[in-house]
């Protein structure tokens, strides 16, 4: 069997293509494919996977065949009565090429409806791609109960009736929408939350904005997961918990130092200021890492005094290579982290010895500064995908922006 992709859902499958002994597209989609790479009219994810494609099908010619379009299946079209455009040209390149290859079954693939309806026409069998929807995955879920529903759920708490991942989250609701519980699912079955809170020299008492229940999954997660990632839109408290917890634990001797592996890309859009002179240091506290700390410690002078008393370090991507944080006792925060690609996460994450702990903030939905970060080699995602579910991890999605009014409605812009 050998599937022949139209372009809508060869973009789809980026990730699995190499996973199938051999594969067909056109030579229009080839067309199509250099064209979105650089098109204006393409959001960052789609140009990034074309681009993406582009390079795994020159990497890879054996992978696949090429239904080269000739000029005489225009009169195809015609005689299908079918308008010309590239999805015609794709369906009767599909179509010649089953013809060539009368010993194979030949399967058309697309997610485009009335193409679906077409191809039905010429092909025995025809299929579409399913969309991955990892982004979907919050860290939590929130189910509404009745009576009868809530009285059943708390006679199986050993069973896992909501499907939850390893260390995902539930709100309970009632009839009237009203949260009732907040738990976390295990392998020994749910876990009623305490109440977590974690007080500092600078930031006083950290803990839930207003009840906030997400916040409260997040600072749960921080106190009983080596590595917590924590997501969402600017204003929500990200960085606020992370280094409110981090803080914590430093002064409480729980660890030794606070690492910060940073990469430090110019916001997108922005007018880029070139060279800052200075040592390392110095140049990252004049950088985005270096406002976000100033910001937060009281100033600039306390994040310096910081880092003379090694209580804390900044170290660049461009240095990591080679880092070991065993023994170290650190623990280690990757703010901005939807601007690492996968191998630069994995490389991050690969630095971290068994006496440290990870926290990860962001938001991959919205802040990502550059296409080399965007869609499928976003290096949150991938985590997302790759440690929900493991016993150290947990993960929470951040809804409400506390930060101001106008950051509230900022949001919607």
């Amino acid at each position: 069997m050998i599937n022949f992709y139209d372009t809508s859902s060869l973009l789809l499958k980026v990730d699995e293509l190499l996973e199938e002994d051999l594969f067909a597209i056109s030579s229009i989609t080839l067309d199509e494919l250099e064209n979105i790479k650089t098109s204006a009219n393409k959001d960052a994810d789609t140009k990034y996977a074309a681009r993406r494609l582009l390079h795994i099908l020159d990497a890879n010619p054996s992978k696949y065949k090429v239904a080269i379009f000739k000029q005489s299946y225009m009169e195809q079209i015609i005689e299908l009565d079918l308008p010309i455009t590239n999805d015609s040209k794709i369906l009767v390149c599909a179509q010649n090429f089953k013809l060539a290859n009368p010993d194979e079954e030949v399967v058309f693939v697309t997610n485009d409806l009335c193409l679906k309806v077409l191809a039905r026409m010429l092909f025995e069998t025809v299929t579409s791609v399913q969309a991955d929807h990892q982004d979907d995955y919050s860290g939590w879920k929130s189910v509404i109960l009745d009576n009868d529903q809530m009285s059943e759920f708390y006679s199986n708490q050993d069973k896992n009736l909501f499907d939850l991942k390893v260390n995902q989250y539930l709100v309970v609701r009632d009839s009237d929408g009203e949260i009732v519980d907040r738990l976390c699912w295990t392998d020994d079955g749910y876990r009623h939350l305490s109440y977590q809170s974690f007080s500092s020299k600078w930031f006083g008492d950290v803990k839930p904005m207003k009840g906030d229940v997400y916040q409260a999954f997040a600072a749960d997660s921080l106190a009983n997961n080596r590595i917590t990632m924590i997501k969402g839109p600017a204003g929500t408290g990200k960085t606020y918990l992370a280094l409110g917890y981090l803080l914590n634990r430093l002064e409480k001797g729980k660890i030794d130092k606070i690492i910060v592996f940073c990469n430090t890309v110019a916001t997108k859009n922005s007018a880029k200021l070139g060279f800052y002179p200075g040592t390392r240091d110095e140049k990252l506290l004049d950088s985005q890492i270096g406002n976000l700390l100033s910001s937060k410690f009281g100033g600039k002078i306390e994040v310096e005094r910081m880092i003379q008393e090694e209580k804390l370090v900044l170290l660049p991507m461009s240095d990591i290579r080679g880092y070991d944080t065993s023994g170290m006792r650190a623990g280690i925060y990757i703010s901005e982290a939807q601007n690492l690609d996968i191998s630069l996460m994995k490389l991050a994450l690969q630095r971290i010895g068994e006496d440290s702990i990870c926290i990860i903030d962001g938001d991959c939905k919205a802040q990502v500064d550059s296409i080399e970060f965007a869609g499928a080699n976003n290096g949150m995602r991938r985590v997302s995908k790759i440690f929900r579910g493991e016993d150290v991890y947990g993960e929470v999605e951040l809804k409400h922006i506390h930060r101001s009014r106008i950051a509230q409605i900022a949001e919607n812009m």
